[in-house]
């Protein structure tokens, strides 16, 4: 409920401040005493476009705070909770708006970007007048009309939650998709170059080792050569040294059993030719172990070749090869860990969409069972308006119930369709009804929309436009019985409206040379009836105009 609105330097306002109350609030008052500026600083305070040239003359600046009492209305706290504000009893929206800069909004003392303040003011409060047609007959005016009326408000709302949740979800699905095909493409990579390394099973100093076996291998050749030759030499050809020295040693113990003087030297000999002989046995066994392993050598020379290429194609040694295998392992660790957001954030969006879709199927069956009723809940509302022969219809149009239809109403569109006369084929509402047929639709049709409960302010501006008599008076005593279920406020001309008010508001203006001083007063009953006769009968208010205004306000509270 909007408890009171502050206007500062707007227009010829300079510093005004309303109260209003529950029920049905009137605002009347002479052309040009600042009613439309008073309707204008509401919707400023609502967030809608401000004009700079709005600021009285000779100000830095306009304001504007409107004060509701939200205490009973808990079911905005979701709402409040999902623009990252705090949920209050109170709520003020204050905007200001500098004569030569852009206008700033604050919603409790926090200042508010316009998208956040457009998505929570109409929770607040709507506009009904000729210059909110636009919005107020939208399709998506009208599918929250008929949520309204079904009673499904706080389940459109859980809709709108689910949806955007679903949409935040599509979205980190294909930016983990992108993320996923890199990774993709990148990991084909790292698993071959690992397959590579780790394949290599890479040893630190293996390379060194595989060099010096070789080189080895290469020195043996000659060694084994030079041994076999020696051992020919030595011991295993016909003319061999040992072979020579046991036939000089057989002759020489010949000679010595004969003359004993070579006895000695046949000794010797036979001492030299033993070390003779064991140099040549030790020489026998080198050669055998110095055996030819052309396999090893060949595995050797594969192996030392392997780690090179590595080297090369890497452009690091063999510590650097192991190293860089370990961040490889790591890296290609971390995309699985990419590959394994996809995954897990297409099963949520999987579940989300599920649950999603089962909330716009049970909405879109209540909505299409609310809009029939609706239809002719509207009709019995315009006929007590003075418009009997007219027909009403609120369609509701599903789209394919799969999740790629899915928006933030759930799989609904609605329309309203309108004929004013019998015979007529009702047409869409916004291109069908007059001005005066309007205003009283929309009376009619909020009015139907408010069976499912109460809750938002509802201003009509010019709500009587191209009415009068005794249709002036059905529209004021639908606008009293609206009030009773919502708070309403209404700008009007017309006294046969105003005498049903629950709080007169009257907007007064008084002009002194170049001076505009502008108020607004809470009227009281005598003061009631002198602003009735006034509108009754103008400037010039009669005794009979004073007793029309007394017996319009008497009839008005069943008296």
């Amino acid at each position: 409920m909007l408890i009171e609105l502050s206007v500062r330097n707007l227009a010829i306002f300079e510093d005004v401040r309303v109260e209003f109350s529950p029920g049905l609030n009137v605002v009347t008052g002479e052309t040009g005493a600042g009613k439309s500026i008073l309707v204008e600083a509401i919707r400023l305070a609502l967030g809608e476009k401000a004009d700079p040239l709005a600021v009285r003359t000779g100000e830095a600046e306009a304001e504007v705070s409107a004060l509701f009492d939200l205490s009973e209305r808990p079911e905005l706290k979701d709402a409040w909770e999902d623009a990252g504000l705090p949920w209050e009893g109170e709520v003020v929206l204050r905007r200001v708006l500098p004569a030569d800069g852009r206008s700033r909004a604050y919603i409790n003392g926090r200042v508010v970007a316009q998208p956040i303040l457009a998505i929570l003011s109409p929770l607040l409060l709507m506009m009904v007048g000729q210059h909110s047609v636009t919005q107020l007959l939208s399709k998506a005016a009208a599918l929250s009309a008929i949520d309204d009326f079904a009673g499904t408000a706080a389940r459109a709302s859980e809709m709108r939650k689910r949806y955007r949740k679903v949409s935040v979800l599509r979205r980190q699905v294909e930016e983990a998709a992108a993320r996923g095909a890199t990774a993709r493409g990148r990991a084909e990579m790292l698993d071959f170059e690992i397959g590579e390394l780790s394949g290599a099973r890479l040893v630190p100093g293996e390379e060194e080792k595989l060099a010096t076996f070789l080189q080895a291998s290469r020195n043996e050749v000659k060694v084994r050569e030079a041994l076999r030759a020696a051992d020919d030499a030595l011991s295993s050809s016909e003319n061999a040294t040992v072979v020579s020295m046991g036939f000089a040693l057989s002759r020489l113990r010949e000679a010595a059993a004969l003359d004993p003087r070579v006895r000695e030297t046949a000794e010797r000999l036979g001492f030299f030719r033993e070390e003779v002989a064991e140099i040549a046995r030790e020489i026998a066994r080198m050669a055998g172990k110095a055996a030819e392993d052309p396999e090893a050598r060949e595995r050797a020379e594969e192996r030392l070749s392997l780690l090179r290429r590595l080297e090369r194609k890497y452009g690091k040694d063999v510590p650097g090869l192991i190293a860089h295998l370990t961040d490889l392992e790591r890296e290609r660790e971390s995309l699985a860990g990419a590959l394994e957001d996809e995954t897990r954030l297409r099963k949520e969006l999987r579940l989300e969409e599920e649950e999603a879709l089962r909330l716009a199927s049970e909405l879109s069956a209540a909505r299409k069972d609310a809009a029939a009723k609706m239809g002719f809940a509207v009709m019995e509302e315009l006929e007590m308006v003075s418009m009997p022969g007219a027909r009403f219809l609120a369609v509701v149009t599903p789209r394919d119930q799969v999740a790629e239809s899915l928006a933030e109403s759930g799989f609904d569109e609605a329309e309203f369709l309108f004929s004013a006369n019998q015979g007529q084929e009702p047409r869409p509402l916004a291109s069908t009804a007059s001005g005066g047929e309007l205003s009283r639709v929309m009376l009619s049709l909020r009015n139907a929309a408010s069976r499912g409960g109460g809750g938002r302010t509802l201003v009509f501006d010019e709500i009587d436009t191209g009415i009068g008599g005794n249709v002036a008076e059905r529209v004021g005593a639908r606008l009293k019985m609206l009030a009773a279920v919502s708070q309403v406020i209404c700008v009007t001309h017309l006294p046969q409206v105003a005498a049903f008010a629950d709080r007169h508001l009257q907007v007064l203006k008084r002009v002194s040379g170049d001076m505009v001083a502008t108020w607004v007063k809470s009227l009281a009953k005598q003061d009631r009836i002198n602003e009735l006769a006034r509108m009754v009968s103008g400037s010039e208010i009669t005794g009979q105009a004073k007793a029309h205004a007394k017996a319009m306000i008497e009839k008005a509270e069943g008296k």
